[in-house]
């Protein structure tokens, strides 16, 4: 059974989890040995007391004043029986995005209907910030190569241009980039994604924190949510997230990026309007121990570069 779930906030609308690396979101058929994310919440909801939520009194409409006692006895049975559906809990939260296993950090639940529907509104309406920590350096796979264009917008305070997908991300300093490439599953091995021409459209914005060594402390925000979208979009820019298994090429032993076993690739920060009182709101997992501990040894200029 994986780890103590740390909650990040709770509250009747809304659950945010920081969910630890190694751990796969939800139970798939390759994953039905109890050591999901998901056993490991339903295991911390049943441990909750149960939460005793009553709708709060409200006032008939102006609409039902000449309305006939039994009529207006009728339209609040009525009005009580959508709160009840719209406020009450679930019987389970709704998983309202998904991370990749070896990626740590910040994922929220729905744990009303309402609260459900306010949320899936924003995420398509692209207005849901989420904020990642990635590490880079230059180099990435033949194989991650783009097979139809990527096309790179600087965004600075002159304004937009556009410019080549080599652009050097080390020189980027306080500008944008922005990375816009279909991706879809990569034909010769379907565990991996790649810029395609089968593929869904797919938006993401960089920015550049601190460099060293070789080594790019980027703040990465997907405005879409496609699987694997940083870290193809970034191999596909020619930039390897340090430690990834499967995007990155086999560091040399011995070398900083040896020294991590799992992509440097952190979901720091999730902003959002909260169903309750659509209250623009920001809930934010602090940087995993053992990403930290590695910005210590090789990439101190990281620490402090982002606001812990």
């Amino acid at each position: 059974m994986p780890g103590t779930i740390v909650v990040v906030y709770q509250d009747h609308h809304l659950l945010v989890l920081n969910k630890p690396a190694g751990v796969v979101m939800h139970p798939t058929y390759k994953h039905v040995d109890g050591t999901t994310l998901w056993d490991a919440l339903l295991v911390y909801l049943a441990q909750q007391k149960p939460e005793e939520w009553q709708p709060a009194d409200f006032p008939d409409e102006p609409a039902w004043a000449q309305a006939p006692p039994a009529v207006r006895a009728m339209l609040r049975a009525r009005h009580l029986q959508q709160l009840w559906r719209e406020e009450r809990l679930l019987e389970r939260p709704c998983l309202l995005h998904r991370l990749d296993r070896d990626t740590s950090g910040v994922v929220a639940l729905a744990r009303t209907e309402r609260a459900r529907r306010h949320i899936v509104r924003q995420f398509h309406a692209h207005t849901i910030t989420k904020r990642y920590l990635a590490v880079v350096q230059m180099g990435a796979p033949a194989w991650s190569e783009p097979r139809v264009p990527l096309h790179v917008t600087r965004r600075s305070i002159a304004g937009d241009e556009l410019v080549g997908a080599g652009d050097d991300l080390f020189l980027l300093g306080n500008d944008e980039l922005l990375l816009q490439g279909p991706l879809q599953r990569d034909p010769d091995d379907r565990r991996r994604c790649i810029v395609g021409p089968d593929g869904q459209d797919a938006l993401t914005s960089v920015r550049l924190l601190a460099i060293e060594a070789g080594f790019a402390l980027l703040d990465v925000r997907p405005v879409t949510g496609r699987t694997h979208q940083i870290r193809a979009h970034l191999a596909a820019l020619g930039y390897a997230i340090v430690g990834d298994q499967l995007y990155a090429p086999v560091p040399m032993r011995g070398t900083p990026a040896a020294a991590l076993q799992r992509q440097f690739l952190h979901a720091y920060s999730l902003e959002l309007n909260r169903s309750a009182d659509n209250v623009r709101s920001r809930y934010v997992a602090p940087l995993a121990d053992d990403l930290h501990g590695w910005l210590e040894q090789y990439f101190p200029r990281g620490i402090g570069a982002f606001d812990e």
